[in-house]
């Protein structure tokens, strides 16, 4: 309860809508990027990363973009919200996240 939260001065909402899961999105299984494995594709990268399950990739190769919608969350400006991140990486942790619009 809001009561029992040290932080809700800092916020006016606290909505169960903001709560981002961020993950990594390969081409190929994780497993066949970890370290110690014999496989082709050793880097850490990912090709896109994911918000909600939700993303946008572009081919390298050929410039293609896919045409997926993105998260949004909605807002009213002037208004203070909690947002809850999991962050979900198989293969590097540090994310940094920030808000536009």
């Amino acid at each position: 309860p809001p009561s029992k939260d040290p932080n809700s001065n800092l916020y006016d909402y606290d909505l169960t809508t903001h709560v981002m899961l961020i993950s990594d999105w390969l081409h190929e299984d994780a497993a066949e990027r970890y370290p110690g494995r014999l496989a082709v594709n050793t880097g850490q990268d990912p090709e896109s990363i994911l918000i909600n399950g939700k993303g946008q990739f572009r081919d390298p190769n050929t410039g293609f973009m896919t045409n997926t919608p993105l998260e949004v969350f909605t807002i009213t400006p002037g208004r203070r919200y909690r947002f809850r991140m999991i962050n979900a990486f198989a293969s590097v942790c540090p994310a940094q996240v920030t808000f536009e619009g």
